[in-house]
């Protein structure tokens, strides 16, 4: 059978040419997507005479939209009332939904209707309170950074009903997401957030809990599979996030279409993109993020399926959202030791040390600071610096014993934030002082044989 809802989408005045437009846009095609099929009554056409007779259809089921409205009347466009309390109710109302975003509705107007045989209705016992830009087309919530917020929680409770769902499980879905939703906003806009918690805590439940929509015929529910992995690239200063997954419909078919995929990085940076589904109903997409800082991020990744229609079939909506932490990580770089050269002059050693910095690819390093030392008998520490090739030079006059014929050098890039430290060592190799060796055999020399004469004169 066909389901159909009646959207009052009255266009005359500041918060109706808000809110409207997303009633005729966006709600309008997020219920078609589950087998619904919108009744918009939209400007003009959202008065008395009009909504009336658009209730007379059996097939629909429920009302929604927005309006001015006050303890005992909800109006629509320039004020007209279409719904009162005292009114009499007319038979093929009693199987309808009485849900829309209007103020004061909840104090009398919603609770009359449910007391002559309206099955569930929801209201606001005080004023609607919501911010808004004042952007976008009304086809996408997104358009509008703080409409979006209310938008969303709203139309939970429709968008649930509308999956089968009973009418108590959809208003908690309703108040979840709007708790949700003020979360978000929280850290956006405090007016914003202030608007939610207070609507969510006076939008009321009235009538059945239990209460369905009739299931219209070959709706098919789905869920989403989703995997999702991410690669740090350090010298790019990039992530890369990639999502992949499937659309899996309950009757075992391959649903068709596409899903919205969007990547939310913890800082708040988002990518979105929309990819469809292929024969098998699996599906890929992948994004970019840019860093300054090579830490671990974390990222939120919500795939959702918005549904298909074929003359036999309704696929429905669906979701899944998946996690992923990207490590901070550092490329590998390789110092090598191209040239070292140890002369002696004296007690002195004059030392080359000649030499380059690459990554493991063999791409070269500039700029980086690279320690040099020499160990043995006198210590020596110096520094140089890697040039656009990578390559590094460092000359020093290092203090050497009289005997010492090595050094042990090592050259030691220090890394940065993007590129791993890394060493190399030579052993440089050097004569002893032969002047001093020398004086010091001489002497020796001469005293062994003071000592023989001495031993021979004492004989």
């Amino acid at each position: 059978m066909a389901v159909k809802l009646v959207i009052v989408a009255p266009y005359y005045e500041q918060a109706t040419f808000i809110w409207s437009p997303y009633l005729k846009g966006w709600v309008a095609d997020s219920l078609k997507a589950r087998c619904v099929e919108p009744v918009v009554l939209w400007g003009n056409d959202a008065v008395p005479d009009k909504f009336a007779q658009a209730l007379k259809d059996p097939d629909v089921k429920g009302v929604l939209g927005v309006g001015h409205g006050s303890e005992t009347e909800f109006t629509g466009q320039g004020y007209s009332v279409l719904v009162k309390v005292g009114m009499l109710v007319p038979q093929e109302w009693k199987d309808d939904v009485f849900a829309p975003v209007s103020c004061l509705v909840g104090q009398r107007l919603v609770p009359y209707l449910v007391q002559q045989g309206v099955p569930v209705g929801i209201g606001e016992v005080t004023e609607y309170w919501f911010t808004a830009v004042g952007t976008g087309d009304g086809s996408d919530p997104e358009q509008d950074p703080l409409l979006k917020f209310f938008l969303h929680a709203e139309y939970t409770f429709w968008f649930k009903l509308a999956e089968g769902a009973t009418a108590g499980e959809a208003y908690d879905a309703m108040i979840a997401e709007y708790k949700r939703q003020a979360d978000q906003a929280k850290r956006v806009d405090p007016t914003t957030w202030w608007c939610l918690q207070t609507d969510w805590q006076n939008r009321k439940f009235f009538g059945d809990r239990s209460y369905r929509l009739p299931a219209p015929g070959g709706r098919v529910s789905t869920s989403v599979q989703v995997s999702v992995s991410g690669e740090r690239k350090p010298l790019e200063k990039e992530d890369e996030v990639a999502v992949s997954g499937t659309v899996v419909a309950e009757d075992g078919t391959a649903p068709r279409g596409s899903v919205k995929v969007k990547a939310v990085r913890e800082d708040g940076v988002e990518r979105e993109e929309t990819a469809g589904l292929d024969g098998k109903g699996s599906f890929t997409a992948s994004f970019t993020f840019p860093w300054d800082i090579n830490i671990d991020l974390k990222y939120t990744v919500t795939v959702t399926y918005l549904g298909w229609r074929t003359e036999a079939k309704c696929y429905l909506p669906s979701a899944a959202t998946a996690t992923l932490t990207v490590k901070g990580t550092k490329t590998p770089t390789v110092t090598k030791i191209a040239r070292l050269e140890a002369k002696r002059e004296g007690d002195i050693v004059r030392l080359l040390v000649e030499g380059v910095v690459t990554t493991s690819d063999g791409e070269p390093v500039p700029g980086g600071v690279v320690e040099v030392v020499a160990t043995d008998t006198y210590p020596f520490k110096g520094y140089a610096r890697t040039d656009q090739e990578g390559k590094f030079a460092l000359k020093a006059d290092v203090p050497v014993g009289w005997f010492d014929t090595t050094l042990s050098v090592t050259a030691c890039y220090k890394g940065d934030d993007l590129r791993m430290p890394s060493c190399d060592e030579k052993l440089a190799k050097y004569p002893p002082n032969w002047k001093i060796v020398a004086e010091i055999a001489g002497a020796a020399a001469a005293a062994i044989l003071l000592l023989i004469a001495a031993v021979i004169a004492g004989a």
